[in-house]
């Protein structure tokens, strides 16, 4: 199964949705703590512990990082 990452601001606008899918959760997960470097919100641990939430989360399902940022994986 291929995935894709949605990931909302705070705002409720659209911040990043994988334009080539991704192989497999552990490649969401780390496009998830690419996402969160990228506009200097996590790196590091708190990066890798949040990537992995959402790569261990249900399909469809949306996780809200602390920054207000929210990530769902969705089928590609």
């Amino acid at each position: 199964m291929l995935y894709r990452l949605i990931v909302t601001r705070p705002n409720g606008s659209q911040a990043h949705s994988s334009t080539e899918p991704l192989p497999d959760r552990e490649a969401v997960g780390m496009s998830a703590l690419r996402v969160l470097a990228d506009r200097n919100i996590a790196f590091g641990r708190a990066g890798l512990t949040f990537g992995r939430q959402l790569r261990d989360a249900e399909l469809g399902e949306t996780l809200t990082h602390e920054s207000g940022y929210a990530f769902r994986t969705e089928e590609f």
